[in-house]
């Protein structure tokens, strides 16, 4: 049976100043999006990478990206107008005996190495798993900017990736999706959806996205000074 690693890099980075997309501004000389791909390409649980880029990128960065992981088992495939299409197309193409998949956003490069293990170690047991982190600021619910009621954080968590669920599973949400043109946020919600229940588990809070400037130099400070482990 196979854990395969599914890794979206079709975001626009409409936040961040630049004439590339925000996965392929380099940082130390190489697209984010590599820093990102290096956690599952070469974590000893994961069998296969899929990675989803645009059509209108994939000519290019799917040569630089076969020339640098040349020896390991990586998959490209363009994807779709939504990240929902994304995916699809990516858990079309995962090979056979696939028993577990991991779907990660290809901003997201300071997920452990541990972190990975423990979600595929739950998602076998029961059947979808997310990473989560608790919320420290207090929230508030307002309305036209007053404020409606302050929301307990005992009861909240921030959601990251990679949501990582049995293959089965995920792949029946998503042909039941299309087969009903249903679009959710991400695959979590179409799995709760359809009435399954989704699991979370506590991860590190350094797994943030990258989705404006100030992400993006705090990144390159991070990557920089190798300021985050891979524990």
């Amino acid at each position: 049976m196979k854990n395969i690693a599914i890794i979206t890099a079709g975001g626009s980075g409409k936040r961040i100043k630049s004439n590339k997309k925000k996965q392929f501004i380099e940082v130390m000389n190489r697209p984010l999006l590599f820093w990102t791909i290096d956690k599952f390409a070469y974590h000893p649980d994961v069998d296969h990478v899929i990675i989803t880029l645009p059509h209108d990128e994939i000519a290019i960065y799917q040569y630089l990206i076969e020339k640098e992981y040349s020896n390991l088992s990586l998959k490209i495939i363009v994807g779709g107008k939504q990240r929902q299409d994304s995916v699809y197309n990516a858990l079309s193409a995962c090979p056979e005996h696939t028993e577990i998949v991991l779907i990660h956003d290809g901003v997201r490069p300071f997920i452990s190495q541990s972190d990975i293990s423990n979600l595929i170690k739950e998602a076998q047991q029961k059947k979808a798993v997310i990473p989560a982190s608790k919320v420290k600021n207090t929230i508030k619910q307002i309305k036209d900017d007053k404020v409606i009621k302050t929301i307990p954080r005992e009861d909240l968590v921030n959601a990251f990736t990679p949501q990582v669920f049995q293959y089965k599973l995920i792949k029946q949400c998503h042909d039941d999706a299309k087969l009903k043109s249903i679009n959710c946020t991400d695959d979590a919600v179409l799995v709760e959806y359809f009435g399954y229940q989704v699991y979370t588990l506590e991860c590190s809070s350094h797994n943030f996205k990258i989705t404006d400037q100030f992400d993006l130099e705090l990144a390159k400070l991070i990557l920089e000074n190798n300021l985050i482990g891979d524990n």
